[in-house]
Order: C-alpha cells, then structure tokens, then sequence
C-alpha cells in the first residue's frame, strides 16, 4: 500500500497509472478491510492452508466497497508487449516471474540434479515448503523429466499412505539399481500418527550406507513457513532426527504465485494447451490475462492449467490467438460481470494482445 502527501504526489510516482484513478481507495475503507479475518489471522499457523477462503473474503471487501478486483496490477497487463516464455523458465514447463524467485529455484533445482549425476554416498535429502497452489510437486516433477532416461522419478504423497503401503514404497525406491528421485510430498500429514517419521527416517540414511543412489525430497504445506513447517516437524516423534538428515544448504521454499506469476503461467499454460491439441497459439488477448491474473477462480497452478485447456478448445481452428471471450463458455455470466466490474479501466485492453515466444 503507497500513501501521498497530496494527489500532485501521487501523480510524480513512477509506478503511477491514470486508468486506475477510479479505483482508489480512501484510508479508512482500507482500514476496514484489513480489520477483517484476512489480516488479524494472519500469523496463525494455517494461514496459507486457508489462503483461498481468505482471499475470496478480502475480494469480496473489495467488491463491497464497489472496487472488485486489485486493478493496481493493470499497467503490467497494459505494458506487455511480447513474452519469450525461456527467460522465466526454472525448469522444462515450470516458471517464475520474479528474478530473485526464479534464481532461488534455479539453484535449488541444481542442488537436487547434482545428486543424481554423481553417487556422492552422503545424505542427499531436501526439504522444500510451498505455499498450497504454488506448484511444488509439479516443480519436482519437471525437474524429474528433465533427467530422461538417467534416473527413475517415484511420488509418494504421505497423506493418502497408511503405514505399511508408505514403507513398502519406500523400500522400493531404496532397493532400485538406477539413480532415483524421490518426493514424499504432505511429509506434514498424519500429525497425531508416530509412525510417518519412524518409518521414514532410517530411508533418509540409505545413500550414506552405500545401499542406494536416492535423492529424497520432502515437501509440505504446513504453518506459514518453512521455518514454522520446519517447528512442527521438530514437534513430533522422530522429527528432529528426520531434519537432522537433510543439511540446511537443502532447505528451500516456493514463494506462493504474485500477480506476474500468474499471467506467466496463464500464458505458459495456453501455449502448452495449444501444443498438445495441435492448435498453435501465438497471441493471447490482454483482456483475457487481466481476467485470469484477478479471479478468485484461478488460485492455484492446477486450476489455471484445466483453464486454459478449456480455452484452447474454444478457439476456432485457424486462429492463433485466444481472445477473452474464449476463456467462458457461450452464457457464462462471470464473463459479462468481469467486463461490467473492469470496463472504465479496461477498454484498452480490448483487441490489443501479447505474442508468444517459447
């Protein structure tokens, strides 16, 4: 939130923009919202576990207070030009908008891979934390397809596992004879249980015994951090020597999806969706990707992905461009309702769109 001296201020900030001059908000509306759930919960330990619930309580205060979306984003739709999706990439189809985001991934990623290109026979494990909706497991899955044939990929999710399937999967990863990587994703799950940790724990030890060549990745969602993932871990029987297992160098977080994120993915998502149904997408109408960069419907990676396949079905073969029109089936309320909320701000974004490069 930016606060001026005076409308003269406002308008010297660089960051400055005349088409969202209808949506400004006084103080005190800003007050009450943020007195709401949404801000006096907010270090509460599930509070990224109950993201979506608290951001459709903090549109919908937007919306009371007659301003239905946060249009301060609007000149990062306007000023898009064209978009060569290889400068976000991390990894095969995984993407990130933020530099500092992207070369933490990066990095992480080559930590992970390093594992498996050598036998180093030391503990290979991570720890990965990811706010829910920020693609953490299919993160780990294209770096996965990244290796070809020169490693398995095993995905084991502990929340759907009892105790005797979890060990049975586990000892198969261990006993392979090729390189493995391995994600245990909700390692969080079962909180009231003994066993996850019990079982779990002598496996994170198999590389250091020369039994196997794994890289294990364990992923979860809990408290609001890593570090509060990270104390509820400790917290249970087994946990601290299951951290004790995995070095610091290998603890890494997914930053939940920011605005550029989510027109990068909507973007990465429609030219995916158009490679696999052999229909080519080269533009993408602005209109469209302020919609999808908004909606309350499209938190999360796997829902803007079913999206935008539906989309790319819609368009007329022929035509390479996806127009917002495509994005709603014919009758679709939500698509007169958008145009009617946004229309005073919008109208440039109108017949005016972004072209693709890989």
């Amino acid at each position: 939130m930016n606060l001026f001296r005076s409308e003269e201020h406002a308008r010297r900030w660089p960051l400055y923009s005349s088409a969202a001059e209808d949506y400004i908000l006084p103080i005190s509306t800003w007050l009450e919202i943020f007195s709401g759930p949404l801000f006096r919960e907010r270090l509460s330990p599930d509070y990224f576990e109950k993201s979506g619930e608290y951001l459709a309580q903090y549109h919908a205060a937007l919306r009371d207070a007659g301003k239905a979306s946060p249009y301060w984003n609007y000149p990062l739709i306007a000023e898009l030009d064209t978009v060569r999706l290889s400068r976000y990439r991390v990894v095969g189809r995984y993407t990130r908008f933020e530099p500092a985001v992207l070369n933490e991934l990066k990095d992480a990623r080559n930590r992970v891979v390093a594992g498996l290109e050598r036998h180093s026979h030391h503990r290979e494990n991570h720890l990965l934390w990811a706010a829910p909706g920020s693609g953490k497991t299919f993160l780990i899955e294209q770096v996965a397809a990244s290796l070809g044939e020169s490693a398995d990929y095993r995905e084991i999710n502990l929340a759907k596992q009892d105790a005797p399937r979890f060990e049975q999967k586990l000892e198969a990863a261990v006993a392979s004879d090729r390189p493995v990587l391995c994600l245990v994703d909700e390692v969080d799950a079962h909180a009231g249980e003994k066993w996850p940790y019990e079982i779990l724990m002598p496996h994170l030890d198999a590389n250091a015994r020369g039994e196997a060549h794994i890289v294990i990745v364990l992923a979860g969602s809990s408290g609001f951090s890593l570090e509060g993932m990270k104390q509820r871990i400790a917290g249970r029987p087994k946990g601290a020597d299951v951290l004790s297992r995995i070095p610091n160098a290998n603890h890494f977080t997914i930053q939940p999806l920011g605005f550029g994120d989510r027109v990068l993915v909507a973007l990465s998502q429609l030219h995916e969706a158009g490679a696999a149904l052999g229909h080519e997408i080269q533009e993408v109408e602005k209109l469209g990707l302020y919609y999808i960069a908004v909606s309350d419907r499209l938190a999360s990676a796997r829902q803007l992905q079913e999206f935008a396949a539906a989309a790319v079905e819609r368009v007329p073969r022929g035509d390479d461009r996806v127009k917002y029109d495509h994005l709603f089936v014919p009758g679709d309320p939500e698509n007169k309702r958008f145009w009617i909320d946004v229309s005073n701000i919008a109208r440039d974004l109108v017949n005016s769109y972004v072209v693709l490069e890989a």
